[in-house]
């Protein structure tokens, strides 16, 4: 990384990855929140969407468990749209340990409940 002839110290490279890592924090934090919009789940059929949320949701749930002491919710939730009405689907998880330090998802049930009359 050379600029016209200028080589950056440590700490100025440094300060740049810190600043790059606090960028791309607040950028998933931002695409996190967006993706939890209920009008940016939208599905044509509820097939669809329970899968879709189901599997989303699961995936939070074992990314949440990775490392040693880390252990996910007990529930979580999404909003989604199909059609007219909008929808929570839940997933209620239930989690067993490796060698009392690993967590992992023993099981889990997904539910949606109608938010809209």
């Amino acid at each position: 990384m050379c600029y016209n002839g200028y080589m950056p110290t440590r700490q100025e490279l440094e300060a740049v990855i810190s600043a790059a890592k606090l960028t791309l924090k607040r950028a998933r934090e931002a695409l996190q929140e967006w993706e939890s919009l209920a009008e940016n789940n939208r599905y044509d059929d509820m097939g669809t969407a329970e899968q879709e949320i189901a599997e989303r949701l699961e995936r939070q749930a074992v990314k949440d468990c990775r490392g040693s002491y880390n252990c996910g919710a007990d529930c979580y939730t999404q909003d989604f749209i199909v059609g007219e009405k909008t929808y929570r689907g839940t997933l209620t998880c239930e989690y067993n340990r490796h060698d009392k330090t690993y967590y992992y998802v023993e099981s889990c049930e997904f539910t949606c409940e109608c938010l809209t009359p």
